[in-house]
């Protein structure tokens, strides 16, 4: 492994007995082996880890673990006492939707709607989103949506799966709610270089409203 391959390597095990010693815990506190892991590792993913590890493999091995090894099982991975490079370089199969345990809820979100660039018929959106966690603050841009009509809607959240298998938990409450950096950067990176962008009339990307979102207009 070259230096950076190592230490996501490093991340991933990292991930992986944080995740153990939630079951074990779990376990000694009487309550279901995989209570709140999926939360917990969605909550170190984004405070240690920039989002960068893939939670679905990490859960599902965990859970893997458990089922066919039991107490033992979990105790090995939280001692590392498991070669894991195997795990970390390749895909890793187990009967759980990824987009079951591989979530992503922000702490502040907008669904923007892309400036129509080429072909005028064609409309996509991105999620902007904003993740604050103790010293943490950062943003990113979701992969493309193509229509609204993929984004699911609930009571209180809309969700949205994206190509890559994670699903977007998006709460209402938690809209335009942004960090001062966030929205700062939004307007400094998204909006204003489209606004000197001068061709075409449409060179703004807009920021829905959640009428519109509700609607998908």
């Amino acid at each position: 492994m070259n230096e950076e391959k190592k230490e996501m390597f490093k991340e991933f095990k990292h991930m992986l007995g944080s995740g153990a010693l939630r079951i074990l815990l779990n376990i000694k506190i009487g309550e279901p082996g995989l209570d709140g892991l999926a939360e917990q590792l969605h909550r170190d993913n984004a405070q240690f880890h920039n989002n960068n590890i893939n939670i679905a493999k990490c859960y599902k091995f965990l859970k893997y673990q458990l089922d066919k090894f039991g107490l033992e099982g979990i105790q090995q991975v939280e001692n590392d006492e498991i070669d894991l490079t195997r795990l970390f370089r390749f895909k890793f199969d187990f009967k759980i939707e990824d987009s079951e345990v591989n979530f992503l809820i922000p702490d502040a979100w907008a669904i923007l709607r892309l400036p129509i660039t080429e072909d005028q018929r064609i409309i996509r959106y991105k999620i902007f989103y904003n993740c604050t966690h103790k010293s943490v603050d950062s943003v990113k841009l979701s992969e493309t949506i193509m229509s609204l009509y993929h984004v699911s809607q609930g009571q209180d959240k809309f969700e949205w799966v994206a190509p890559s298998g994670i699903k977007f938990v998006l709460y209402k409450d938690r809209m335009l709610g942004f960090s001062e950096y966030a929205t700062d950067y939004l307007e400094r990176n998204y909006v204003q270089p489209y606004v000197k962008w001068s061709k075409g009339e449409k060179t703004c990307p807009k920021i829905l409203t959640l009428p519109e979102i509700i609607n998908r207009v």
